[in-house]
């Protein structure tokens, strides 16, 4: 399957126009203290074996799984990962750290989650 890493600034578009589901994969702490909207948390160390049961408990089967983490590291190792086993994954550049970065300077972030969807809540 395909792996694909993408900057903050295409992030929207993906989450606007194909079925994603976006997963931090910092700390629970600094999750739970702010992340990106609509980002539901996952342990990086059991994504790999856990991510069948995440995407049921969804019940969907998304275009793009979209990981991130502090600054990029950790979500590009857990994306190769995924990608191995057969998902079409994405890491976000730079992580939480980039984006934020990115979404000050733009004074906001709204994504609509194609189609009217609701963002994914954990």
């Amino acid at each position: 399957m395909t792996l694909k890493i993408i900057s903050p600034g295409d992030l929207k578009n993906y989450i606007n126009n194909y079925n994603t589901i976006l997963i931090d994969l910092r700390d629970k702490a600094d999750y739970k203290q702010k992340h990106i909207p609509g980002a539901v948390w996952a342990d990086w160390e059991k994504l790999d074996k856990n991510i069948g049961n995440m995407l049921m408990s969804y019940n969907m089967k998304p275009d793009w799984i979209i990981l991130y983490c502090e600054r990029g590291n950790i979500s590009l190792l857990a994306s190769r990962d995924l990608a191995r086993l057969g998902y079409p994954v994405i890491s976000l550049n730079g992580g939480y750290a980039r984006w934020q970065e990115w979404s000050q300077n733009k004074r906001e972030y709204h994504a609509s989650y194609g189609n009217n969807r609701k963002p994914y809540m954990h």
